[in-house]
């Protein structure tokens, strides 16, 4: 029997299914209609199936160990967050990509946003800033993306700031589901759910070393960045383990494109990570973490536009965000029935902001509390049939409060939204080939804001989803999906109010609160082919191709319309108008993505096409949100022997110029970057010497959904030690 052991790079999560509670031979009925490795995996060794897993459709190759043997054969990568138990990620029939630890070596990224950037049709907007990056999947964005920190909802989001805070090289893992989720995840995944997972001691401890560290330095002359970070971890008597990880960067200001400087773009950040994992015997485990992050740095109100020449526009921000989660965990493989997971989480996130004309300060917190406890039963009824039940349920709260010079601040109101959901999903597994995962989840919300006279709104909403993987051959596979997808009105849209903006002396606009919104509505069809093969060409070899079509349906859109008048309108008596949230028009967005990777033992190479389009069914004018057309290239070769890796990459955007009345098109361009990591062994084995060259023909350009011109040339490097 194949054993699918999880590698360090995509380790498995807690309380994921494992094949091992079903008897061996439905498991390996299980493990062939997943897609495992063919009958030539069944003999290379265990030690280098554990080595890496090949990177979905968007990365389009894996990192290889650089100590790894040069003939080894490497796993699938798995997903965790399409279907909440381990599956293959070309047997789920949503589109999902992985971004492995190795991945994220390779491109040293200081932000999440450049983690992303890489994705066929995930695009990163608002700017170089961190602060004010944005992230939109198949031309939807902003809170219509659910964001996970290992398993646990962050929910912060406000206009023109980015909605998640994380030290890059504290991630081991980075899943990316395009397309609607609320089948599983409930509110927030229209567009698509992005699931961060950090790193832990299992990741880094050797076979059989109980207590590790390592140190690490690097920089980046795009912004004169330096940073430093230093971590322990240790394993206790085979049934404890434990980590702390602490990161330093402080940059300056980005030099862009054309050789100029993004004035106010430099920052200073402290980002700590502590973890711990007890075993408490062989079926029961509980875990707890903490995840810290703050940064400081002078930048405008608006981190996605220029600073003024005079100032005016500039704050002193210090963002903080804190995240608690404990795991608990049960898995006996006797046991096919029972194996419950349960997460309790508490995120805070706190932006204080003092103008720097005025010293007008702006204090802004979301807190986020909740549970998601679920458990997964699997069945056998003879040799044909297999079923994967996984049901739970899903409790949160959301808290917003924020003041003004120490008063209640009514642009952006306090509230409160709780929302509980119940979720039930089926895989079923019929004979060798055929694969019906249908899901159901019920979710209720109710917001509620502070200030008086203002309506609580309160809903209700289903996400169903259907989806069939048929196995053709041992090599080709096709999938067909549908999924619904919702999202509750934030408390901002429902309750805001006072002034928006300004408009001469006694001219004011207002922000009118409209407590009556409906929630937002998807609907996904998607239809997908995939190939896989193994000793292509030589053997040791593997190719891949991928591709899938789509068309998603968004009803009750919620926009902010903005009227100016210079007379009295209802809401504003005065000169000015008023701003306002309604439910005003429907979407259609439709599209494809396309890939091939072919790996080799001693190159790789992949490329990638993604293309949306999206359009307003109430004017038939296109979107402002959808991204151009982008091609993704990835060559690269390895020589085990020294340890070492080196690569380049391309993207190739295409001019934007389908886009509604008073928007900006954009123009094509293309960003290549090389890069190389070297790992030796021997005396030198614990150190890692990663260097690369971002934008490396210093192109000028400036991204469509950004005023601000890209980062130029950056020349990085990163040396990092072990032991």
């Amino acid at each position: 029997m194949l054993s699918r052991q999880p590698t360090p790079p995509c380790s498995t999560a807690p309380g994921s299914a494992q094949w091992s509670h079903i008897p061996d031979g439905h498991n390996r009925r299980i493990a062939a209609d997943r897609g495992a490795l063919t009958h030539a995996a069944a003999r290379i060794p265990r030690r280098l199936l554990s080595a890496a897993m090949l990177l979905c459709l968007g990365q389009s190759a894996v990192a290889q160990s650089a100590t790894a043997a040069p003939d080894a054969v490497k796993l699938d990568a798995i997903t965790v967050t399409a279907t909440k138990t381990e599956q293959d990620i070309d047997v789920v029939p949503e589109s999902v990509s992985v971004v492995t630890r190795e991945q994220l070596r390779q491109r040293q990224p200081q932000a999440v946003g450049e983690v992303l950037r890489d994705l066929p049709n995930v695009d990163v907007g608002g700017g170089p800033r961190a602060v004010g990056q944005t992230v939109s999947i198949r031309g939807i964005g902003d809170d219509r993306i659910l964001f996970l920190l290992d398993g646990a909802r962050q929910n912060f989001s406000r206009g023109h700031n980015a909605r998640l805070f994380v030290e890059p090289d504290l991630l081991r893992r980075v899943e990316v589901i395009r397309g609607p989720a609320s089948a599983l995840w409930g509110s927030g995944a229209i567009g698509g759910v992005i699931a961060l997972e950090t790193v832990d001691a299992a990741d880094l401890l050797a076979p059989g070393q109980d207590f590790g560290g390592r140190v690490k330095t690097g920089y980046q002359d795009v912004n004169g960045q330096w940073m430093g970070a230093a971590a322990a971890y240790g394993r206790i008597d085979e049934r404890f383990d434990w980590l702390v990880d602490l990161t330093y960067r402080e940059a300056g200001d980005i030099r862009q494109g054309d050789g100029e400087d993004l004035a106010n773009s430099g920052f200073e950040r402290l980002s700590g990570l502590a973890k711990g994992t007890w075993n408490i015997d062989a079926a029961n485990r509980l875990s707890f973490s903490y995840l810290g992050f703050n940064e400081d740095g002078e930048v405008p109100s608006n981190p996605q536009t220029p600073a003024a020449a005079d100032g005016a526009n500039l704050v002193d921000r210090t963002t903080r965000q804190d995240n608690f989660l404990l795991r608990y965990d049960y898995e006996d493989p006797d046991n096919n029935l029972l194996a419950p997971s349960l997460v309790l989480y508490r995120n805070r996130t706190d932006i204080t902001e003092q103008r720097k004309r005025d010293d007008r300060r702006d204090a802004t917190e979301l807190t986020t509390t909740g549970f998601d406890l679920r458990n997964t039963s699997r069945f056998a009824f003879g040799d044909d049939l297999f079923q994967i039940l996984t049901y739970g349920v899903e409790y949160y709260e959301d808290e917003t409060e924020s003041t003004r010079d120490g008063a209640p601040r009514e642009s952006f109101p306090d509230g409160k939204t709780e929302v509980t959901g119940v979720y039930i999903q089926n895989e079923i597994l019929l004979g060798e080939r055929l694969t019906l995962i249908p899901g159901l989840r019920w979710d209720s919300f109710t917001s509620s804001a502070a200030a008086p006279g203002l309506e609580d709104n309160d809903d209700s909403a289903w996400s169903p989803k259907i989806g069939a993987n048929l196995k053709v051959t041992d090599w080709l596979s096709f999938q067909a999906s549908y999924n619904e997808a919702f999202r509750a009105p934030s408390v901002s849209e429902l309750f805001v109010s006072g002034v928006h903006f300004t408009c001469g002396p006694g001219c004011q606009n207002l922000f009118v609160p409209n407590p009556d919104l409906k929630p937002e509505h998807a609907r996904n069809k998607e239809l997908g082919l995939r190939l896989f093969r193994q000793d292509l060409l030589t053997p040791g070899d593997v190719g891949r191709l991928r591709a899938s079509v789509f068309r998603n349906d968004v009803t009750d859109f919620i926009e902010r319309r903005v009227q100016v008048a210079f007379r009295p309108v209802p809401g504003n008596p005065g000169p000015g108008g008023v701003s306002t949230s309604d439910n005003v028009s429907d979407a259609r967005l439709d599209g494809f993505e396309i890939g091939a990777v072919y790996e080799a033992p001693r190159w790789f190479a992949g490329l990638a096409y993604a293309q949306t389009r999206g359009d307003d069914e109430n004017t038939d004018e296109p979107l402002a949100s959808v991204s151009p057309d982008e091609w993704i290239t990835r060559l690269g070769l390895r020589f085990p022997a020294w340890g070492v890796e080196l690569g380049w990459r391309g993207r190739f955007v295409s001019a934007q110029d389908r886009v509604p009345a008073g928007i900006e098109p954009s123009e094509r361009f293309d960003v290549q970057d090389i890069w190389l990591t070297w790992s030796p062994a021997g005396q030198l084995a614990g150190l890692s010497i990663d260097l690369g060259v971002d934008n490396l023909f210093d192109a000028d350009y400036t991204p469509f959904q950004s005023a601000l011109k890209a980062p130029g040339r950056n020349i990085k490097a990163s040396l990092r030690y072990a032991f």
